[in-house]
């Protein structure tokens, strides 16, 4: 199968988040470099892969 790449509107729309709350994300390492590709100014996003890290990433702070 192959993966989905998105565009950073698309996955802030995914997200229900703004495209500046995505961009904080892949600043501060929410969004792993694994599930992106970045050519440029441009960003193309997994979406699969970014969807199970947040999510990982949900479980292991409510699990503290």
């Amino acid at each position: 199968m192959t993966p989905t790449y998105v565009t950073i509107d698309t996955l802030a729309d995914h997200f229900r988040v703004s495209v500046s709350t995505v961009r904080n994300w892949v600043r501060n390492g929410t969004i792993p470099a694994h599930t992106y590709i970045k050519a440029r100014a441009t960003y193309r996003f997994n979406l699969d892969l970014v969807d199970q890290a947040l999510r990982n990433q949900a479980q292991q702070e409510t699990s503290k």
